[in-house]
C-alpha cells in the first residue's frame, strides 16, 4: 500500500481505531436501539441465506454480524473485521452469547482485507456488508475495488450509508459547532462519494460492480430525554466531536445544545431523531 505514510492514511485509521476503542465499552449500551435495528435491516436488503460466505467490513459491536450470521445458519460463516480491537471484542462476546459459531471477528484492516490466519482468496466470498461504516474509510474506493476482487461471480456488495440527517435538529449541531475543533459526522469533504446516491453509484460502477440501486428509509431513534441522548452521542463515534471542545467552554457548549433541544422535547420530555438511511445493493460480474 504505497503513498501510506505520505498521505496520511495510516494515521487516519490508527486514529479511528482509538476512536472506537473509546466508544466500546458503553457502544450500543444505553438505552437507545439504533445500529443494532439498521444491522437487521441491511442484512434483510442484502438476502443473504443459508450457507453463505459473509464478510463484514467495520463490523463494530456485531449489529450486522449477528443477524448475518443467523441467515448464513450453522453451515455458512460470517466473518467480521475491524480496526477496533474493543470492538472486536464485544463482537465475539456477542456471537459467543448467541451461540453462534460460525461467526467471528478479527482485528485488521477492513479496507485491504489482508487477514492473518483467515482465508481471503479472490472469489471467495458470497456477500459482503458494510454497515454504517464504508464512508470512515480513507479511501473507499480502494476498498470496494477490494472486496469486488473477494467476491464470487454473482456475489453481492451491500452498504448501509447516511442520507439527509433529520433537519429539525439542524439548530443542535450549529449550536455545538463553535465550540470543537475537531470534525463533525454530519459534514463530508467535497470529494466524498457519500454526497450523492449518483456519486456513490460511480464510486461503484468504477469499482467493477454492476446494477447497484439504493433505497432509502427512515432511521427514527427515540431518547428518553436530553441526557440520554448526550450518553449516546459519547458512546458512537460522535464523541470525536466534542472530545475536541476545551474542557473551559464543555458547560457553555453543552448548556447552548440543551437550550435548543428543549425546543424539540416532547410532552413526555423525550426526544426523536428522524434521519434518512440508505441501503445500497450491487453485484460483482
Amino acid at each position: 500500500m504505497s503513498g501510506i505514510a505520505h498521505d496520511g492514511v495510516a494515521e487516519r485509521k490508527a486514529a479511528l481505531a482509538l476512536l472506537f476503542d473509546r466508544s466500546a465499552p458503553d457502544y450500543e449500551r444505553v438505552g437507545v436501539e439504533h445500529f443494532n435495528d439498521l444491522g437487521r435491516r441491511l442484512v434483510g436488503r442484502a438476502k443473504v441465506t443459508a450457507g453463505q460466505r459473509v464478510l463484514d467490513v467495520g463490523c463494530g459491536t456485531g449489529a450486522v454480524l449477528v443477524p448475518a450470521a443467523r441467515a448464513a445458519g450453522p453451515d455458512g460463516e460470517v466473518i467480521g473485521v475491524d480496526l477496533s480491537g474493543g470492538m472486536v471484542a464485544r463482537a465475539q462476546e456477542e456471537a459467543a452469547l448467541q451461540g453462534l459459531r460460525q461467526a467471528r471477528a478479527v482485528v485488521g484492516d477492513a479496507e485491504s482485507v489482508v487477514l492473518d490466519g483467515v482465508p481471503t482468496a479472490p472469489g471467495s466470498f458470497d456477500t459482503v456488508l458494510a454497515g454504517i461504516s464504508l464512508f470512515f474509510f480513507p479511501r473507499p474506493e480502494v476498498a470496494a475495488a477490494r472486496y469486488r476482487e473477494l467476491l464470487k461471480p454473482g456475489g453481492q456488495f451491500a452498504v448501509s450509508w447516511w442520507g439527509r440527517p433529520d433537519p429539525r435538529w439542524d439548530p443542535v449541531f450549529a449550536a455545538s459547532a463553535p465550540y470543537g475543533r475537531g470534525p463533525s459526522s454530519h459534514t463530508l469533504p467535497e470529494e466524498s462519494p457519500f454526497r450523492s446516491v449518483d456519486a456513490f453509484h460511480t464510486m461503484l460502477n468504477e469499482a467493477g460492480f454492476a446494477e447497484a440501486e439504493t433505497v432509502e428509509e427512515d432511521c427514527v431513534t427515540h431518547f428518553a430525554d436530553p441526557e440520554q441522548w448526550w450518553r449516546w452521542v459519547w458512546s458512537t463515534a460522535g464523541r470525536q466531536f466534542w472530545e475536541t471542545v476545551p474542557d473551559d467552554k464543555r458547560e457553555e457548549a453543552v448548556g447552548a445544545v440543551y437550550a435548543v433541544l428543549d425546543t424539540l422535547k416532547a410532552p413526555d420530555g423525550s426526544l426523536t431523531s428522524t434521519s434518512k438511511v440508505r441501503f445500497t445493493v450491487a453485484k460483482r460480474y
